[in-house]
């Protein structure tokens, strides 16, 4: 929602936007979002992917990522599955009908391009996350994508700031999906999904069977999906695409020198405690995170999640002070 909620702000400043037209385009978002990671936990079902990761999880890998649970208690069939994922993705077609009408062709071919980049994420033939272009995808998917889409939806037009802006939350959104996978790394390789944390990582064959990837590609990743967003941000105040206020982005930094240093240390430790520290916010459930066992990976995880939320909040901030600005000048 948080990509979405960035785009339609950032394209207030056109004079054809239209606010019903960002509701419905952001309601039909949510519904496609909600289809298509069902679709992905069903091809995930059938690809087996789980039952690799409930062995390993009984071989004690730290495999954390519990998909698909209806489909394994049996609470709900494979068909009822893939009935609940055809309706929402229906639904968030019937959203896009108006916006299709009133703004044209050019919304069709991002919603096409998206729906296939989602199904074949997983789905076979080409079972794309499967190897290694995952976290690439879902970062094209809301970073540029819905980014432009959202901006042709509600204004009918788009230029280089929501580019700038959306690529920048899109390698945020990378930074959630790669510290999983940085994290996840034995569980990926034993179930045989490739990762981008296992793509950008030198071949050896003794890392096949390692707990955690110490390798140094990973981690210069990390630092490029984190830090790379900010410099974006800066590019585009400079060259007077967006205005000063967006340096308020600045303000998430802190969470991610915090992020990097933290994984950085689970490189060395990854057995160690993992520090929250006050400033670090709320984190839900944390008391039960915390009898589990399981704040070691949660923490990185949830930081990563803060840190994309708090980037587009500060985003759409800057675009009411933009859009304040500009009625005060009328």
């Amino acid at each position: 929602m948080m990509p979405a909620l960035v785009a339609a702000f950032l394209a207030t400043k056109y004079s054809d936007f239209k606010w019903y037209l960002a509701l419905i385009s952001l309601i039909g978002v949510a519904f496609a979002h909600l289809s298509l990671n069902l679709f992905d936990d069903f091809f995930d079902y059938r690809n087996a992917q789980q039952g690799d990761r409930s062995a390993l999880a009984r071989e004690g890998f730290r495999a954390q990522t519990v998909k698909c649970p209806y489909l394994q208690d049996g609470t709900v069939t494979p068909k009822q599955w893939l009935f609940v994922s055809c309706l929402f993705g229906l639904i968030a077609c019937c959203f896009g009908v108006p916006v299709l009408i009133l703004r044209g062709i050019r919304i069709f071919y991002i919603v096409l391009g998206v729906a296939i980049l989602g199904i074949f994420y997983s789905a076979p033939p080409l079972k794309l996350g499967y190897h290694g272009l995952g976290e690439i995808i879902i970062g094209l998917i809301f970073g540029p994508a819905l980014g432009i889409g959202m901006s042709i939806a509600s204004s009918g037009e788009f230029h280089a700031s929501e580019v700038m802006v959306s690529c920048a939350i899109g390698l945020l959104v990378i930074n959630i999906l790669f510290v999983h996978s940085i994290m996840d790394y034995a569980a990926d390789q034993k179930a045989g999904k490739k990762t981008l944390a296992a793509l950008v990582s030198p071949r050896k064959r003794s890392e096949d069977n390692e707990l955690v990837n110490t390798s140094n590609g990973p981690y210069v990743t990390l630092a490029l999906v984190n830090f790379i967003p900010y410099i974006l941000v800066m590019v585009a105040f400079f060259l007077h695409w967006i205005s000063a206020y967006f340096l308020v982005v600045l303000l998430a930094l802190p969470w991610s020198i915090a992020l990097f240093s933290s994984m950085l240390q689970f490189r060395k430790d990854p057995f160690g405690k993992a520090e929250k520290k006050w400033w670090y916010g709320r984190f839900a459930h944390w008391e039960e995170i915390l009898g589990a066992g399981i704040d070691w990976f949660m923490l990185r995880w949830y930081l990563a999640q803060k840190i994309s939320t708090v980037f587009s909040i500060m985003c759409i901030l800057a675009s009411l002070a933009d859009m304040i600005t500009k009625m005060t000048q009328l």
